[in-house]
C-alpha cells in the first residue's frame, strides 16, 4: 500500500508546473516584483524577491499568492530590475513596463550575447518555447533617467 501512495505522490509531483525566474548574471542581483494582486488580502504575499547571481525562484501554478488565477496558463505580470550602478529595467516595448509569464513559463535574465548598448536581456518561455525572439527583451536604464538629446537653438 505504501508503494502505491508513494507512486501516486511522485506522479502528481512530476505533473506539477511552475513559473520560474532565473538570474543567469554572474555579477549582478536581479529584483523581481509581481504586479499588484487582484485580491487585496493577498497583496502583501505577492512575489517580491531579490535573486543573487545564479539563484532562481519558482511559483507553483496553484499558489494563489504568486499566480492569482491558479492555472498553468494564467498570465502573471512582473517588474524585473537590475539594481546597482547603473540600474536597468527589463521592459518589453510599449507603455506597459511589466513582463508577462504564464503559470508554467520561465524568465531568464542573462548577459546579452550580441554587441549592444544593452548589456543584459530577458528570455521568456512557455513550455520550453522561447517567446522573445532572437534579440530577447532588452534591459535598459530606466526611461526617467535616460538623458534626452539637447534641443537645437533657434
Amino acid at each position: 500500500m505504501r508503494w502505491i501512495v508513494l507512486l501516486i505522490l511522485m506522479l502528481g509531483a512530476a505533473q506539477a508546473r511552475a513559473y520560474c525566474i532565473y538570474n543567469q548574471l554572474k555579477d549582478r542581483d536581479v529584483s523581481v516584483e509581481q504586479d499588484t494582486h487582484p485580491d487585496a488580502l493577498r497583496d502583501e504575499r505577492r512575489m517580491r524577491v531579490t535573486l543573487k547571481p545564479g539563484e532562481s525562484k519558482c511559483c507553483q501554478f496553484h499558489e494563489l499568492d504568486c499566480n492569482p488565477e491558479g492555472r498553468n496558463n494564467s498570465v502573471v505580470k512582473l517588474l524585473v530590475q537590475i539594481p546597482g550602478t547603473p540600474e536597468y529595467e527589463c521592459t518589453p516595448p510599449g507603455p506597459d513596463p511589466l513582463l508577462k509569464v504564464t503559470g508554467s513559463g520561465s524568465i531568464r535574465i542573462q548577459p546579452n550575447p550580441r554587441k549592444s548598448a544593452n548589456p543584459y536581456i530577458v528570455r521568456i518561455a512557455t513550455l520550453d518555447k522561447d517567446l522573445t525572439g532572437p534579440s530577447g527583451v532588452p534591459c535598459q536604464e530606466p526611461r526617467s533617467k535616460q538623458v534626452s538629446p539637447p534641443k537645437g537653438r533657434k
